[in-house]
């Protein structure tokens, strides 16, 4: 079976059956339940088994997952088109459901680390095929906004359900409950996929060995639309990343009420769960009346500028926080979904180097944003002035923003410029 003949049959194969958009969002909704059962103790747990031994080993192992969760894909990449979108995915989650399983074991800090880079791995190469996958055979962009919409209703609920698995059984201090059940659900993840995924099919090739090649670092560089993209991309993925640096650090420091610190980081997922379908469902309605994904990534952008302002400006505190979570939830509602839908819109290279890209930016915005959140907020925060940081960060976000989204629309519906 030649290359186009595959790439011809998956598209065909993938335009219309539900069982494999369930087999997706099952995929997404077991792998997205063992990681963030993991997340919330993995610290704890290299700091039990690496106890003595130094504490720069538990930053280390959570560089080393992070680090290979985000890139490991781009260093497989001349390896991941040899493999069908079966093999890739299914693969992936049951490389980091051995990874995972086998954690409570080894008693030497670089073999944790080793294990983890292969659950990064796993991780890394699943979801990248994945994206694949859906920028093959979905041709139009309000139909991928749609699966990937999907993929951010499954992995919120995954993040509502983890918390509540890794307390219950990681009380005891022993991890291999906890890792046997984060392993049990990647073998879950995989087994759903089986009867989902079409055989005899592959992601396409990239143009060169390389994960991105020089015809796609020009375009990058020349190209109007994927450069404006690429810095729109990365800048929010830079100020979404600070919901889980600085404002967990700014609520874990500011409100003494557990409850209350529970619920402003919950609200995020239990609103995309519950409302992601008619985010979705209005988002579609501005593509059909001509916005491009490139404007509605720019949407999330100023919503999330709003949260920032929210928590620099409002008061009381309490009322500037509960305000911003819940704009900073009905931005992630469209900025999640809309970054995967507006790279697979490029006509540039192939959907894998187009991936690759969206990956570089994805891991780039939060790392950066990792590192801004966790240092330099609390070093305005302790000398008084976090206000400052949330403030200087809204403003940046809509002085870049506002130039580089709304250059340039679709025509509308009846041919006019929307």
């Amino acid at each position: 079976m030649t290359q186009q003949t595959a790439e011809q049959q998956t598209g065909a194969s993938l335009s219309a059956p539900r069982h494999l958009r369930s087999a997706l969002f099952l995929d997404h909704f077991f792998g997205s339940l063992g990681l963030f059962t993991v997340f919330p103790v993995l610290g704890l747990l290299l700091a039990a088994r690496t106890s003595g031994m130094g504490t720069g080993w538990v930053g280390t192992g959570l560089f080393c997952y992070t680090a290979s969760a985000g890139l490991s894909a781009l260093v497989l990449n001349r390896w991941l088109h040899r493999v069908g979108y079966r093999t890739g995915m299914v693969g992936g989650v049951l490389l980091s459901a051995l990874a995972f399983g086998s954690l409570p074991y080894p008693t030497l800090p670089w073999a944790l680390c080793g294990l983890l880079i292969l659950a990064g791995t796993g991780v890394s190469v699943h979801y990248t095929v994945s994206r694949v996958l859906i920028a093959e055979a979905v041709g139009d962009d309000i139909g991928r906004h749609r699966i990937f919409s999907l993929f951010q209703i499954a992995v919120n609920a995954g993040a509502m359900l983890g918390p509540f698995l890794a307390n219950a059984l990681y009380g005891g201090g022993d991890p291999r409950p906890l890792m046997t059940v984060i392993a049990l659900c990647y073998l879950l993840a995989g087994a759903v996929m089986v009867p989902g995924i079409p055989r005899g099919h592959r992601p396409p090739p990239t143009s060169g060995s390389w994960p991105l090649s020089r015809a796609m670092l020009r375009e990058v560089v020349r190209t109007s639309a994927v450069w404006r993209l690429v810095v729109v991309g990365t800048l929010g993925t830079f100020v979404y990343a600070q919901f889980y640096s600085a404002f967990a650090l700014y609520v874990g420091r500011d409100f003494e009420s557990g409850a209350v610190r529970s619920v402003l980081l919950a609200v995020p997922a239990v609103s995309i769960v519950v409302l992601q379908t008619v985010v979705t469902s209005g988002v579609g309605r501005l593509m059909k009346a001509g916005r491009t994904p490139l404007t509605l990534l720019g949407y999330a952008n100023l919503l999330f500028a709003a949260a920032m302002l929210l928590l620099g400006l409002a008061a009381p505190e309490l009322l500037g926080a509960a305000l911003a979570v819940v704009v900073f939830a009905l931005a992630e509602m469209v900025w999640a979904p809309m970054m995967s839908t507006a790279f697979a819109s490029l006509r540039t290279g192939s959907s894998l180097e187009v991936m690759h890209l969206r990956q570089v930016c994805r891991t780039a915005g939060d790392s950066l944003g990792s590192l801004a959140g966790g240092s330099l907020f609390l070093l305005l925060h302790d000398a008084g002035r976090g206000r400052l940081y949330w403030v200087a960060l809204g403003v940046l976000t809509l002085a870049a923003t506002l130039p580089l989204a709304f250059r340039d629309r679709r025509p509308g519906p009846a041919g006019q410029p929307d």
